[in-house]
């Protein structure tokens, strides 16, 4: 069960009112209760049970004001919780997308410094060197850069619907 300092200020006062109003009608009903057998007539008897059900009728809208805030406390927790899981998958996606270029980076250094070893006897032939040739394609994005920034982008999307669609189902709810 939670402890009176888990609760929102809130939330606490309109416990301690619903409280005090109960603290107040309990003891209204015992007396309404013990005039009733004394001949007291009809007119105490209505002012007694309207005295009740005005206390019933404030205890009902507390109680009812009280699983509202709960309900938007609740909503406002899973918004909180949903963006950010969305922030951290972005932040995963987004360092394996790094990652990924890091990675190509090191294999095309690699492969240049062959290349460039073996494109030396070349170049005394009269024939472009291969290092210059791929300066020029460097500026181009690998397949695995675009499928990286596909699925990225998908499952932004998927993310972005899905929030939608919660946020519609709770506020229809």
């Amino acid at each position: 069960m939670r402890t009176e300092e888990d609760r929102s200020p809130r939330t606490r006062r309109l416990l301690h009112a619903l409280l005090a109003l109960l603290l107040a009608v309990v003891p209204a009903s015992a007396l309404a209760g013990c005039s009733e057998g004394s001949g007291g007539g009809a007119g105490s008897k209505g002012a007694a049970a309207e005295a009740h059900e005005d206390a019933l009728a404030k205890g009902e809208e507390a109680s009812e004001e009280a699983a509202r805030e709960k309900s938007r406390a609740t909503e406002a927790v899973a918004a909180k919780r949903e963006e950010a899981e969305v922030t951290a998958k972005r932040e995963r996606l987004e360092r394996a997308a790094r990652k990924a270029e890091a990675s190509q980076g090191t294999k095309q250094r690699h492969a240049h410094a062959k290349t460039h070893r073996s494109s030396t006897h070349k170049t005394k032939t009269g024939e472009k060197s291969q290092g210059k040739q791929n300066k020029g394609s460097a500026g181009k994005e690998t397949p695995a850069e675009k499928a990286t920034r596909e699925k990225f982008a998908k499952e932004e999307a998927q993310e972005a619907a899905a929030f939608k669609r919660r946020a519609k189902n709770e506020s229809a709810e």
